[in-house]
């Protein structure tokens, strides 16, 4: 990481404090523009939404408007056509005034039943269409197959009408007869006095007012519009060529463009909304370069199951948050290169005075303490900072001389303690196996001080074919804990040559220790004694960790923790009866003797040795065969080592077994 920052940066405080600001503006100018621009588009957001449902209302309310005005002129005329419409000529006069009346009508037709004049056969339609060209009014007769108008049998505004009994909007078409328009008829029926139908009046209207209404109501020029029949065709489309000859489901369905399927289900249900689309649903081009999404608002028209939809390109509409995008990271860049340019200046000159004294500062690193510091005339940090510099250059001045003197002490006394420790582990048996002209006993003992000197002892000694042995384990650490423990050793010796049972001996000690015991230390320990004709051993605990006793059973070797009563240790108050405890030992059976630096041996994550790892360790040697009482011990020592994965020793560790061969 390290070699990614230029070292320009890394050797000037004044750059890298200006870059660390520059980065926390940086940082607080990036949250901010972020939050400014998402504000920005979803204020545009709604403004759009807003803009688009009012301008939906507007356009469909006024196309409501103009098809419910064709509804009333036709239904009207209907009320009074029985008085003009069962006169050939009287019903051109109806027809005259309805289409006169309502300037969305461009033709309406009187379609009779079958034979209704005689005289004119089997169809009858008398018509008027309304001329542009001239303004005028043209009547005609369109019914009949020489029109190829057969409408009795083809005709939805007959068929539907009849069956419905009421006014029907047919689905849009083109007008095949005349102009090739677009176009939509509303028809009603007509009843003679039995309520019987004998006509049905018929108006059609054109329907390039639609897109002229929506195309004034939508609320952007770059707004495009469309409008969907019942029957899923195009009335409204910005591609006029697909107008009343695309069908929207089969589009979708030959696409298999499900969200496409979906918005134009939604719209036929006669469903309001919006939602994002893509360019195919406006324009079926393979236009690559212009690949937009648009947002589409559509709401329904009921009165004719139509729906109206209004598209914008998302990237017109966001066109100005863009833009105001652009500007803000430009600005910000520039605000940014200003603040750095400043703020370094500005530090540069603050911090001037530091790079004279850290100047000085060298020369009193080589140990020139009687360099002269710079004078600061400010009173701000960097005068504080050159006078603590000052005060510690004296003080460092007297710490070295007084460290001169120190050093030399300490190495004295490290030597010292060296030789102290010479002396400490010389009063233990030097020799192991301590007896090995006997075939009849086989024993190991190992101390591991945690420092130079430390409070942990063994010790062992043969007198009238008895073993002597000890593991003990003096309170405190260092030099107060080596004294006492040599006053242990040597008393332990004074006392086994004359006491012959631990409880004797263990009375002895603590007597000894506790006379003038002025400090309150003590010392625990396991004594035992060991009868080498019988293999009886009498042991005495006074305070110390419970030993493993290896037997053999059944013949299989096992080990297992002696729970011996637990004695007062040794020194704490004189006066206390030991009590000794025995067990008869037989040919290759043992007895581990430890102090607490085994099981209290902690890793680096302060987890402890503990009990049952010792006695794995135990069991896990015996596996591998016969062993030496050595083994055992090393392979106790090892596993200890091990579990401390390189974590400092805290307590001094010792370890004695003593094996019994008959």
């Amino acid at each position: 990481m390290k070699h990614l920052i230029p070292k320009s940066i890394r050797e000037s405080i004044a750059l890298r404090t200006a870059f660390l600001i520059q980065f926390f503006v940086l940082l607080v100018l990036l949250v901010g523009g972020v939050w400014q621009i998402h504000h920005v588009r979803d204020i545009v957001s709604a403004e759009v939404h807003y803009q688009a449902s009012k301008a939906m209302d507007v356009a469909i309310t006024v196309i409501d408007n103009r098809v419910s005005n064709v509804e009333t002129a036709v239904n009207t005329a209907a009320s009074y056509a029985n008085m003009l419409a069962f006169d050939e000529q009287g019903v051109y006069t109806l027809l005259s005034q309805l289409i006169v009346a309502n300037k969305d009508i461009e033709a309406v037709t009187m379609l009779y039943k079958e034979n209704f004049f005689p005289k004119h056969g089997r169809y009858f339609a008398p018509t008027v269409v309304y001329n542009p060209s001239n303004g005028s009014y043209e009547e005609d007769e369109i019914g009949g197959p020489e029109h190829d108008f057969c409408y009795l049998e083809t005709d939805s505004n007959w068929v539907y009408t009849i069956k419905l009994d009421k006014g029907y909007w047919c689905l849009p078409y083109i007008d095949s007869m005349s102009t090739k328009r677009p176009m939509v008829t509303y028809s009603v029926p007509l009843h003679d006095e039995t309520g019987a139908i004998y006509a049905v009046l018929c108006a059609d209207v054109n329907l390039h007012w639609v897109q002229r209404i929506v195309n004034e109501a939508k609320p952007y020029a770059y707004s495009q519009i469309s409008v969907l029949s019942r029957d899923a065709k195009y009335i409204c489309h910005p591609d006029s060529n697909s107008i009343l000859s695309v069908d929207a489901l089969k589009l979708a369905r030959s696409k298999k463009d499900t969200e496409f399927l979906e918005l134009t289900q939604r719209m036929l249900q006669g469903k309001r909304g919006s939602d994002t689309i893509d360019k195919r649903y406006i324009d079926e081009s393979e236009d690559k370069e212009n690949d937009d999404d648009y947002l589409i608002y559509y709401a329904p028209v009921k009165r004719v199951q139509w729906a109206v939809g209004f598209t914008y390109p998302i990237r017109k509409i966001m066109e100005k948050p863009n833009q105001l995008r652009a500007f803000m990271i430009f600005f910000r860049v520039v605000t940014l290169l200003l603040i750095l340019a400043v703020t370094y200046l500005i530090i540069h000159v603050q911090l001037r005075p530091l790079k004279t004294i850290a100047q000085s500062t060298q020369e009193v690193a080589k140990g020139n303490f009687q360099t002269q510091l710079p004078m600061v005339r400010t009173h701000d940090e960097v005068r504080q900072f050159r006078d603590s510099f000052a005060e510690m250059q004296r003080s460092l001045a007297n710490y070295v001389e007084e460290l001169k003197t120190t050093t030399a002490s300490k190495a004295s006394m490290e030597s010292e303690l060296k030789v102290a420790s010479g002396i400490q582990m010389a009063m233990l048996p030097k020799q192991m196996p301590p007896f090995p002209e006997r075939t009849d006993i086989d024993l190991y003992a190992m101390l591991k001080p945690a420092k130079d000197v430390g409070g942990d002892l063994f010790d062992c000694l043969i007198r009238d074919e008895h073993l002597y042995f000890c593991v003990g384990d003096v309170s405190g650490k260092g030099v107060p804990a080596a004294l006492f423990m040599a006053m242990v050793r040597s008393l332990f010796r004074n006392i086994t040559s004359y006491a012959s049972s631990p409880a004797e001996i263990a009375m002895a000690l603590n007597r000894g220790l506790a006379d003038g015991n002025d400090y309150n230390m003590f010392c625990t320990m396991l004594l035992g004694v060991l009868d080498l004709r019988t293999g009886q051993v009498d042991y005495c605990n006074a305070g110390h960790n419970a030993p493993v006793l290896r037997r053999e059973k059944e013949g299989a070797v096992v080990f297992d923790y002696v729970n011996p009563k637990v004695n007062m240790p040794l020194g704490v108050f004189d006066g206390f009866e030991y009590e000794e405890e025995h067990a008869q030992l037989q040919t290759g059976d043992g007895i581990f003797l430890y102090t607490d630096g085994v099981t209290e041996a902690e890793d680096i994550r302060a987890g402890l040795f503990g009990e049952e790892k010792l006695l794995e360790v135990l069991r896990g040697c015996q596996q591998q065969g016969h062993l030496s009482p050595r083994d055992y011990v090393d392979a106790v020592y090892d596993a200890v080592k091990q579990h401390a994965e390189g974590a400092v020793q805290s307590d001094d560790i010792t370890m004695m077994l003593v094996e019994y061969k008959g």
